[in-house]
């Protein structure tokens, strides 16, 4: 085996004479140096520090006596810049896309498909303003350099011969011709001025926005499947002057209809009217750009999201760069396999969640009977609303709102105290109330249809909360208390449901009492708390995440007879109920596999083939803020999301369920942890990961933690099922804190 020298030496060679590793090297460092588990961490950290730049990496090689040759060159063609150069001179010649930048990177970057990776990361870590761009241009212009970069005068996709797959193609068109589609990408629109955004599915269309091509691989949809288009506004940008829903059909032969028309322009010809859909829209009257997404649903479930960007201006003048672009940034699925998507049920409520890139979060929102909508809300808004539930549960479990710190006892160590879950409960109501309030409104829009939505919310279904790749935000959707309540009043006024309390001591579970049914007796009075008025409580939900380099989110979890654990735990002596928790699970009957160390669970996380993942240890962040795991002792290694690269791990054969309980954990948000969760998704392929709200206590822990798996392993109920099911299962014994747990999965993933 290779000591740290050998790998050392070997990762200079390559630096010297390969162009595309250096620059991802200078992009960055803690990445490619991950690749080599087997180099010294002093020696990781001196070729991070030493080597910046081509000079400096020629200094290192000759201190280690390694031959420098002759400098390496790129691939890409010297008549056009690469890519990184080319969006750094758009920035610095472009004000309109300076801007575009500061409110929406990810849009930006939208209009450079063919940038690598790693100069979007070195791009975004070193331009922090005007003052950073000559720097970069230079480093640009001086250094190796990367991809090329398509010809500006590129007129999109252009079509060929009937694909195996359909494309999305999308475009706009004036709107004196709509049949004809703006094919000059690189002259803006013109000013306020009214426009059609027109969808296809299908074959390439000439004159489509994307760069790429865009599938929606229907050929593994049911034979006639209906797929909602949805159009959503920016605030202030493009503006949707008329329908903003359509429809189209897949139709037995494989061509795609239009079966639901969001605008019928005259001069369009019907043949074009039943495989085109047009919005009507108007550009802004000011300089700058423009946004609209466009969303693709199959029943409510959100299966691809399209972010459009157009430059407007008042004299349209060609420019040297790409005027309008599309990108897809959401995909549910690659493969929209019939079985799966009908497996997964028709949602009740389906939100996308997106960070603006400006300080807010867009809400797009799609419900039963025909409900569509989207809001924006500042980031303020969303820490306030996340203040409010996670401090009613902090104080549930540890007597104050405050966060966590070692010390802290938890409250629910005894028998049922109907005072103390009245008073909790009741907290817990009342912030979760606050919380669903403050979105409420934004998410409807019309004040008149509020009232409408929480009616038909009543009865329990699935909701789906999808995270746009690279989002770092978590919306406490379990804690949303939506049955009327008044605020204000006096402790001593509010009570909690006869229906709910009778059901407490008896000896059915309470999945079966009419108010966890939709039926609450007590549903309108307004000074009374029932348990089904939270989410978490009534509704069957999951936060799935889309990543672009992972796999599809899978519906359901291979593998052999009995299910398997991965266990992997910490060994801290504080963890008195490890040893039974453990003892527990083993009698389910599950197949076993144990890890008590760090490197321990790294070889058996590589090899194995267990449906679930289990980690039942602390956790903590590091000094630079990225959270991590602590398995065996508590002076051990710490386990963190590049072990999982640096290690290879990536399951394929069976990709399992996550699930990481966390026990006494410090300053681990559930925002920080969407790091750990991204990692297990996107490097390791994992199927989903089941997370917390708060730090939470053993107790806690070794409750959901048997109640969930038996659910989910051995009664085969679906994850949104089984989640809910173990809060409820707590629930019954008088404990509410069911609802710390997170799945950050498809609420309809269950085991083959």
């Amino acid at each position: 085996m290779a000591d740290s020298n050998q790998i050392r030496a070997e990762i200079v060679t390559r630096l010297l004479n390969e162009a595309a590793f250096l620059a991802r090297f200078l992009a960055d460092p803690d990445g490619v140096l991950a690749e080599f588990p087997g180099l010294d961490k002093f020696d990781a950290r001196y070729l991070k520090d030493k080597i910046t730049d081509w000079a400096s990496l020629t200094a290192v090689a000759q201190r280690f006596n390694i031959a420098v040759p002759e400098r390496p060159s790129s691939p890409a063609t010297t008549k056009k810049n690469p890519p990184r150069l080319q969006m750094v001179l758009h920035l610095r010649d472009d004000f309109a896309f300076l801007n575009l930048y500061r409110l929406d990177p990810a849009a930006a970057f939208a209009a450079y498909p063919d940038l690598p990776e790693e100069d979007e990361v070195y791009i975004r870590e070193r331009f922090t303003g005007e003052t950073t761009l000559p720097g970069l241009i230079d480093r640009f212009q001086t250094t190796v350099q990367s991809v090329d970069l398509p010809a500006t005068e590129s007129k999109g996709i252009e079509p060929g011969d009937e694909p195996p797959q359909r494309y999305v193609n999308t475009g706009f068109a004036r709107n004196a011709s709509p049949a004809e589609p703006i094919t000059s990408f690189n002259t803006p629109l013109t000013a306020a001025q009214p426009h059609y955004f027109w969808l296809q599915i299908g074959n390439l269309v000439a004159g489509g926005l994307a760069e790429e091509a865009i599938a929606l691989p229907t050929d593994k949809l049911p034979p006639e499947a209906r797929l909602k288009i949805a159009l959503f506004a920016f605030d202030g940008e493009i503006e949707l002057t008329g329908a903003d829903v359509g429809e189209v059909q897949l139709a037995p032969t494989g061509i795609i209809r239009v079966t639901r028309r969001a605008d019928e322009p005259e001069s369009v010809p019907s043949e074009m009217l039943d495989e085109r859909l047009f919005f009507a829209v108007q550009t802004m009257a000011g300089e700058g750009y423009g946004r609209l997404r466009c969303n693709i649903y199959y029943q409510n479930t959100l299966v691809q999201s399209h972010l459009i960007v157009a430059r407007i201006s008042a004299v349209p003048t060609e420019q040297p760069y790409r005027m309008l672009w599309h990108v897809s940034d959401y995909t549910l699925s690659r493969s929209l396999d019939s079985e799966q998507l009908t497996a997964m049920g028709e949602n009740i409520l389906s939100i996308m969640v997106n960070d603006n890139g400006n300080g807010s979060h867009g809400f797009r929102f799609v419900g039963g009977k025909e409900y569509k909508n989207d809001a924006t809300l500042a980031e303020g808004a969303i820490t306030q609303l996340q203040s409010w539930v996670r401090g009613a549960l902090s104080k549930a479990a540890w007597g104050d709102d405050q966060e966590y710190k070692p010390g802290k006892k938890y409250q629910y160590g005894g028998p049922l105290d109907l005072k103390k879950l009245q008073a909790d409960l009741l907290s817990m109501a009342l912030n979760g109330y606050r919380a669903f309030d403050a979105l409420i409104g934004p998410l409807v829009g019309d004040a008149d249809k509020v009232w409408d939505v929480m009616d038909w919310m009543v009865k329990p279904g699935q909701v789906q909360i999808a995270t746009k790749e690279a989002a770092q935000l978590v919306i406490p959707a379990a804690m949303f208390y939506d049955y009327p309540f008044l605020d204000g009043n006096a402790p001593g006024d509010y009570s909690l449901c006869p229906e709910f309390l009778k059901a407490l001591p008896g000896d059915k579970p309470l999945e079966e009492c009419a108010c966890f049914q939709g039926s609450c007796p007590s549903y309108g009075q307004e000074l009374v708390v029932c348990p089904s008025g939270f989410w978490g409580f009534r509704h069957f939900l999951g936060m799935p995440m889309s990543v672009k380099s992972a796999p599809d989110a899978p519906l359901k979890i291979g593998g052999g007879t009995p299910p398997r654990l991965a266990v992997s735990v910490s060994t801290d002596k504080n963890f008195v109920e490890r040893p039974s928790h453990e003892q527990r699970l083993q009698k389910l009957g599950v197949g076993w596999e144990y890890a008590d160390s760090r490197d321990k669970a790294l070889d058996m996380l590589k090899a194995t083939e267990s449906q679930i993942v289990y980690f039942y240890c602390h956790g903590g962040l590091t000094d630079k803020g990225f959270p991590y795991l602590s398995l065996g002792s508590t002076d051990s290694d710490w386990f963190t999301r590049g072990n999982l690269r640096a290690r290879r791990i990536r399951w394929q054969k069976v990709r399992p369920l996550v699930f990481i309980n966390g026990c006494h954990t410090t300053q681990i948000t559930p925002e920080r942890a969407l790091d750990f969760v991204s990692g297990f998704v996107e490097t390791s392929g994992a199927a989903g990961v089941i997370g917390t709200e708060i730090t939470i206590f053993e107790p806690i822990a070794t409750q959901f933690a048997e109640e969930c798996l038996r659910r989910f392993l051995f009664e085969k109920q679906t994850l949104g099922e089984a989640v809910r099911g173990a809060r409820l299962h707590m629930l019954k014994k008088g404990n509410p804190l069911g609802l710390v747990y997170i799945p950050y999965a498809l609420p309809a993933l269950k085991l083959a």
